[in-house]
């Protein structure tokens, strides 16, 4: 379905969630980065594409998915959440965060 509508949101969407449910982490990612070009003031793509980023170890990208979507929704405490683990991860590994 994706494949036939590739400007139409929410299958887009749909089909990453769905993605990432499979384990198909990279696949899951690409799709999440057609929904936030798709509707770039949606949270909830921004946030969906940082935590598919921070599982793909592309941490400091993932980072920046999450604070975008705190900038659109800066109430979302699982975002919060999310770029706090995000934080810890990176602190860890000694990588500064990018803000």
């Amino acid at each position: 379905a994706a494949q036939l509508a590739p400007s139409e949101y929410e299958i887009i969407f749909n089909a990453a969630n769905t993605l990432r449910q499979a384990g198909r982490n990279k696949q899951a990612e690409e799709y999440y980065r057609l929904a936030v070009n798709l509707r770039p003031q949606e949270a909830t793509s921004h946030m969906n594409l940082g935590a598919m980023l921070h599982v793909n170890g592309k941490l400091l990208e993932a980072e920046s998915s999450y604070l975008e979507a705190l900038r659109l929704k800066p109430d979302d405490s699982i975002t919060r959440t999310n770029l706090q683990k995000l934080r810890h991860l990176l602190a860890k590994k000694g990588i500064s965060p990018s803000r």
